[in-house]
């Protein structure tokens, strides 16, 4: 289960205190390298940075991860943008 994430993310990342990381929908883009961005660098409001606590290689293998995981078909996979 990804590290800790899913404390704040929930089970099979489809969101809890933190957004659902599988829904299509991303406040900070879509792109494989915006992920990884988020990850290691972390975002306001509640996403720690994990840049020196985890390896570069292993935030790659998180973002594909993330993009292996289905569309749930409960929610929203429109862009908030």
């Amino acid at each position: 289960d990804l590290m800790n994430c899913s404390g704040c993310h929930g089970g099979g990342a489809v969101g809890l205190i933190g957004p659902s990381l599988v829904d299509g929908r991303w406040w900070y883009g879509s792109e494989d390298g915006a992920l990884f961005h988020s990850i290691f660098y972390g975002r306001p409001n509640g996403m720690p940075a994990y840049g020196g606590i985890l390896s570069e290689a292993t935030i790659w293998q998180m973002v594909t991860y993330l993009r292996a995981q289905p569309l749930p078909d409960v929610v929203p996979t429109v862009s908030w943008r």
